[in-house]
């Protein structure tokens, strides 16, 4: 006789899933031992879309929202949910409230190294909740700070996956800024800079006021504050940098570009880094936790300090004198996209940990 096996059934619950977990979802869906629903917005009954069932949800808003709670019970009562996992905060804590009392296990995910208070009452609806069963890290960073918080086999690092074929788009149709086509060496960095000092983006542009090289170009996307601008126009270098703006080709326009510089103060986990790497972009970044994780020094980028001009100016120079070497570490950056931030690979690690929660 043949033997059958229930499938773990699996609830995403999230307010905005973004595409790590929408094919994160679609992944698991492909295998025989999992179910995987999503909930979503906007939609009036259930519906399959790549092997997931999507369920209707209101906008999950807060950290306690009713409807949403009574909403999540009644399909963990109907669907049998064996897990659920809620990438973020409000989710989280809706489905911990929804599920009590029916032995559903609830997987949390934390990207940031923020602070966690014990003495805020409000991280008890969610993160610090006793019925949290495991934890998902974005970085070892952020593990490290949350060993202080939970044991060390209630932890597991996660970092966001990312696949090339997004990058080939823009590298199939690359956006040039004409004032600086010319230019040995063209720099980029994509951020929303306004009112956000920590971006490191007058860090930047007193790296290149340092370096004052005209062979050397910047291009950047995102917002800005006017008198970043009008301080770099002020310089000697005021027309080696162009300021694009917001846009939602920003990949294009890296993908025209050398050497991709994130020289942030505080960070996560980046994508922009990965982005920069799936195009091939050597990278300069920040030597602070996240963004460090996601490149090999020497291999696929440099590290600079922190809020150091000079240091940062030295790490340009090399990128501009080193032609051969940075071309390398860009097709190495693209080989450890494809080796460890894979799709299959992200998937394959949900995978064997929700089938131990299950099992356990």
């Amino acid at each position: 006789m043949t033997q059958t096996h229930t499938p773990i059934r699996l609830l995403i619950t999230h307010r905005e899933a973004d595409e790590a977990v929408l094919v994160l979802a679609r992944g698991l869906a492909q295998l025989p031992d999992f179910e995987v629903y999503l909930t979503r917005e906007g939609i009036s009954s259930p519906t399959e879309e790549e092997g997931v069932t999507l369920l209707p949800c209101p906008p999950i808003t807060g950290k306690v929202n009713l409807s949403v709670i009574r909403l999540l019970r009644h399909y963990t009562k109907q669907y049998h949910f064996a897990l659920t996992y809620s990438p973020g905060s409000s989710g989280l804590s809706n489905a911990l409230m929804a599920t009590l009392g029916l032995g559903t296990k609830n997987v949390a995910y934390r990207g940031t190294g923020a602070r966690v208070r014990r003495t805020d009452p409000t991280y008890y609806l969610g993160i610090l909740n006793p019925r949290v069963r495991h934890v998902v890290c974005e970085t070892e960073h952020v593990e490290g700070y949350l060993r202080g918080f939970f044991p060390e086999d209630m932890l597991t690092v996660a970092t966001k996956l990312f696949s090339l074929p997004w990058a080939d788009k823009a590298l199939a149709a690359p956006i040039a800024v004409e004032a600086l086509r010319d230019k040995e060496l063209r720099l980029s960095m994509v951020a929303n800079n306004k009112g956000r000092p920590f971006k490191g983006l007058r860090t930047l542009l007193e790296a290149m006021v340092e370096l004052n090289d005209h062979r050397v170009g910047l291009v950047l996307v995102g917002n800005y504050d006017d008198e970043d601008r009008a301080w770099i126009e002020s310089t000697p270098v005021g027309a080696d940098v162009a300021f694009v703006g917001e846009t939602p080709e920003a990949m294009s326009y890296m993908a025209r570009t050398d050497v991709y510089v994130l020289p942030s103060w505080r960070d996560a986990s980046p994508r922009v880094v990965r982005e920069a790497m799936s195009l091939s972009l050597p990278t300069i970044v920040s030597d602070i936790p996240g963004s460090r994780d996601l490149i090999l020094p020497g291999q696929t980028g440099l590290l600079a300090p922190a809020q150091d001009a000079k240091a940062l100016s030295e790490a340009i120079r090399w990128m501009l004198t080193h032609p051969e070497e940075r071309r390398a570490m860009g097709r190495q950056g693209r080989e450890r996209i494809a080796r460890d931030f894979s799709p299959a690979a992200y998937t394959g690690l949900f995978a064997r940990l929700f089938r131990s929660l299950s099992s356990s």
